[in-house]
C-alpha cells in the first residue's frame, strides 16, 4: 500500500510534485508535513482502517514523532495489545500507528518485531533525525539521494528526479549489471547519485550534522550449524503450521482480496490454504494466458485448481499487440531497466484483477527457499563434478550436448538454442569455472549476456575496472564451507528475489492500485527453511521435495507431482509479430547506439542470428529494446504516450 516521499528542507511545492509523481501507489488519500528541517508526503491506498484516522503522516500522542508508511504489519494487533499494556494510547485501528509507538518503546530496534513488509520514514522531532527502514526481504522498494547537505527519499525513483537539480547520469556499473542479469541488484541504481536501501536495512539521517548511518538488522543465516536433525515428518508438520499462519496473516484486510493462480504447486498451495481459512467465502482467483500459445499456457491447470476449491475464477487471455502497446508504460513504472518478460502479463493481469480486488496473494518465493528452479539441479550437479580435470569437464559438457534431448536441455538451461552452439559454450565455461570461481560459473547459467558477449557489446566498458561481476559475489556467498546449494539460494534471495522477482509484483500491481502479498516469504518461514538440510529441498532430481511432501495434506498428489510447467512468455511471437521493425529502428537509429552505450555492429549481429537461435538471442534483443525505451523515457524525457511499438 501507499507511496512515501520526503527531503531535509522546507518546500511545499516540491513535496507535492513528488507525491503526485507516484499517485498510482495511493489514489485514495494524501497527506503532507513541512517544517524547516523536513518535508514529508504520502499517497494512501487504504487497506486497513479505511477511515481518515489512517491518513499519513501519522503522529504519536505527544506530537513529537510522525511516520509515513508503505506496507503492512501483519502482527499489529498483538503488538498493539503489548504496547497498550505499557501505557501507549491509540486513536486508530491501523498498523501504521503500531510502528510509531513501537519506535517510541524500542527505538530503532522496533523493526525486529514486525512481521510483514514495509518501507517507512519516521521523523523524530526531538532528536532531529529521520529513520528509514526497508523490510527484511525487500518486498517494498525505497530509494534515496544524498549529496552535500541534501537528502531526498521516495518509494520510486521518478519522484526523486522531480527535483530538477539532480543530474540524470547513467551509472556504468549498474548498466553492466542489467545487461548481464536483466536487472540491477546493486545498491547503486542506474542513476549515478541515486541509491536503493537494500533489503533488511535501516538508514538514520542526522538533520543537524547531515550524516547518515546504515545498519543491517536482518540477514539470512545459512551456516551449516543451523541445520536441524528433525525427522521429515516433524519438518512437514512445522512447515505447514508456519505456512498456514503466514497465509492467515496475509488475509487481514478491510478491502476485497484474491489470489493469482497459475496451476502450479506454489500458487495452488496458497489458494488451497485460503479456501481452508475462509470456508464460507469463495476465494477470487485470476490466471493469465497468451492467445495462440500452447507452450507457456497454464490456464488448463489453473482452471482445474479453481474448480477443485470452488473459487470465483477469472481467466485473462493476452494478445501480443496488447503487450507491445503497454510496454512503454510498463518501462516508466519500473524506474530502472528490468527486462524480465513476465512484467508484461503481470501488469495486464493486475489491471484486470483491480476490477474485483485491492489485495492479491501470490505464490512467489517458494522456488527460492525450497530450491524449485531446474537450474539448481544443474548447478548442484556441476558442483559435484568439480573434482574432474577441466579438460574432462569440457568433454562432459560436449557429451551432454549430444545426449540430452532438446526439451530437457531447454528445461535445465532456459537460454538453449536449436543449434546448440551457444549453449555448448555456456556449458563449457560453467564446467571450467565451477571449482575455481563458483560465482562466475553461476553467471554462465543465469546471465543474458555473459562476460565475453558484453566485451563485444558495451562501448562504455573502459569506464569500468572490470565487466566481471563474480568477485563480489564470491566474497559474499562462496568464501565459506557452507552447503553449496544454500549459498546459491541465499545469493538469489538477496539479489534476484528483491530486485527482480519482487520488483515485478510491487511496481506492476501498484500501477493498478493493488497490493501484492507473498505468504512464502514470511521471514519466519525463510529462517526455518535454512534449518532444513539441502538434500531435503533438492532430493536427487526432485525439486522442493520437503515442501511437496508437506503440501500433500492440502493438495491432490496429481497437482503436486505433475510435470513442472515453467511460466514462459511467448517472446518469439512478440518479436515476429510486433517488434521486428522496432529492432530494425534500434539498429539503425537507436538512442543507446547514438549515445555510445552499445556497439551497432554487435546489435546487428544479434538481430541477424535471432532466426537461427530464437530463445537465446530473443532474450538479448528483449533486454536491448527495454533499455532503449528506458533511455527515451528517463534520459530523453519522452512520455510513454508518444512511444509506439
Amino acid at each position: 500500500m501507499c507511496g512515501i516521499v520526503g527531503f531535509n528542507w522546507d518546500n511545499k511545492n516540491l513535496v507535492k510534485k513528488m507525491a503526485d509523481a507516484i499517485l498510482h501507489r495511493g489514489p485514495d488519500d494524501s497527506g503532507y508535513f513541512n517544517d524547516k528541517f523536513v518535508s514529508l508526503g504520502h499517497r494512501r491506498l487504504s487497506i486497513i482502517d479505511l477511515s481518515k484516522n489512517g491518513r499519513n503522516p501519522l503522529w504519536n500522542e505527544n506530537g513529537d514523532i510522525c511516520i509515513i508508511f508503505n506496507g503492512e504489519i501483519f502482527n499489529y494487533t498483538e503488538l498493539k495489545e503489548e504496547l497498550e499494556k505499557k501505557g501507549h494510547d491509540f486513536f486508530s485501528n491501523t498498523d501504521t500507528e503500531v510502528i510509531v509507538h513501537s519506535y517510541e518503546e524500542y527505538g530503532e530496534k522496533c523493526v525486529e518485531r514486525f512481521i510483514g513488509f514495509f518501507a517507512f520514514a519516521i521523523y523524530d522531532i526531538l532528536k532531529k533525525r529521520l529513520f528509514l527502514a526497508r523490510d527484511r526481504i525487500g518486498k517494498k522498494p525505497l530509494y534515496y539521494y544524498m549529496k552535500g547537505n541534501k537528502f531526498i527519499f521516495a518509494s520510486e525513483i521518478k519522484a526523486i528526479i522531480e527535483d530538477k537539480e539532480i543530474k540524470k547520469e547513467i551509472n556504468s556499473e549498474a548498466l553492466n549489471n542489467f545487461i548481464c542479469l536483466r536487472y540491477n541488484p546493486s545498491e547503486r541504481t542506474i542513476f549515478n547519485d541515486i541509491l536503493r536501501l537494500k533489503s533488511g536495512m535501516t538508514l538514520t539521517y542526522d538533520l543537524i550534522r547531515h550524516k547518515a548511518v546504515l545498519k543491517k538488522y536482518w540477514e539470512i543465516d545459512n551456516r551449516n550449524k543451523k541445520i536441524n536433525n528433525k525427522s521429515a515428518e516433524t519438518i512437514k508438520n512445522e512447515l505447514l503450521e508456519l505456512f498456514e499462519d503466514s497465509v492467515k496473516k496475509r488475509m487481514i484486510s478491510d478491502v476485497p482480496l484474491g489470489a493469482y493462480l497459475s496451476g502450479g504447486i506454489d500458487s495452488s498451495s496458497v489458494v488451497a490454504m485460503m479456501s481452508k481459512l475462509s470456508p464460507d467465502e469463495n476465494v477470487k482467483t485470476f490466471s493469465v494466458g497468451f492467445d495462440g500459445d500452447m507452450i507457456g499456457n497454464e490456464l488448463e491447470y489453473a482452471s482445474e485448481i479453481a474448480k477443485l476449491f470452488g473459487t470465483q475464477h477469472k481467466e485473462i487471455v493476452i494478445k501480443s499487440h496488447h503487450c507491445m502497446k503497454e510496454l512503454p508504460k510498463i518501462v516508466w513504472h519500473l524506474d530502472e531497466p528490468l527486462s524480465d518478460p513476465a512484467v508484461v502479463p503481470n501488469y495486464i493481469m493486475s489491471r484486470e484483477a483491480k476490477k474485483k480486488v485491492t489485495v492479491i496473494l501470490t505464490g512467489d518465493g517458494a522456488d527460492e527457499i525450497f530450491a524449485g528452479y531446474d537450474q539448481y539441479k544443474f548447478l548442484s550437479l556441476g558442483n559435484k563434478l568439480r573434482w574432474l580435470p577441466k579438460f574432462a569437464r569440457r568433454d562432459v559438457s560436449r557429451l551432454a550436448m549430444k545426449m540430452l534431448p532438446y526439451r530437457l536441455l531447454n528445461k535445465i538451461y532456459p537460454y538453449s538454442s536449436s543449434t546448440g552452439k551457444e549453449i555448448f559454450n555456456r556449458f563449457g565455461n560453467f564446467f571450467s569455472e565451477i571449482d575455481d570461481n563458483k560465482a562466475k560459473a553461476y553467471l554462465e547459467v543465469v546471465s543474458i549476456f555473459n562476460e565475453e558477449e558484453r566485451k563485444e557489446l558495451l562501448l562504455f566498458r573502459k569506464k569500468l575496472k572490470s565487466l566481471d561481476l563474480s568477485n563480489n559475489l564470491n566474497k559474499a556467498y562462496f568464501n565459506n564451507k557452507n552447503y553449496f546449494l544454500n549459498n546459491v539460494i541465499k545469493m538469489d534471495m538477496e539479489n534476484y528475489l528483491p530486485e527482480d522477482l519482487l520488483m515485478k509484483p510491487d511496481k506492476m500491481c501498484m500501477a493498478s492500485h493493488i497490493e501484492a502479498r507473498v505468504p512464502f516469504l514470511d521471514h519466519r518461514l525463510i529462517e526455518y527453511s535454512f534449518t532444513i538440510h539441502p538434500d531435503m529441498k533438492l532430493k536427487g532430481m526432485t525439486t522442493k521435495y520437503i515442501m511437496k511432501k508437506a503440501m500433500e495434506r492440502i493438495l491432490p498428489k496429481r497437482i503436486i507431482y505433475r510435470k513442472k510447467q515453467p511460466f514462459v512468455v511467448p517472446l518469439d511471437v512478440w518479436i515476429e509479430k510486433d517488434l521486428k521493425s522496432t529492432f530494425k529502428d534500434l539498429i539503425s537509429k537507436g538512442s543507446i547506439i547514438k549515445q555510445g552505450l552499445v556497439d551497432k555492429n554487435t546489435v546487428k549481429d544479434i538481430f541477424d542470428k535471432y532466426s537461427s537461435s530464437r530463445m537465446y538471442y530473443g532474450r538479448q534483443l528483449w533486454s536491448l529494446v527495454n533499455l532503449e525505451l528506458w533511455h527515451k523515457i528517463y534520459i530523453e524525457n519522452i512520455t510513454p504516450k508518444k512511444l509506439r511499438l
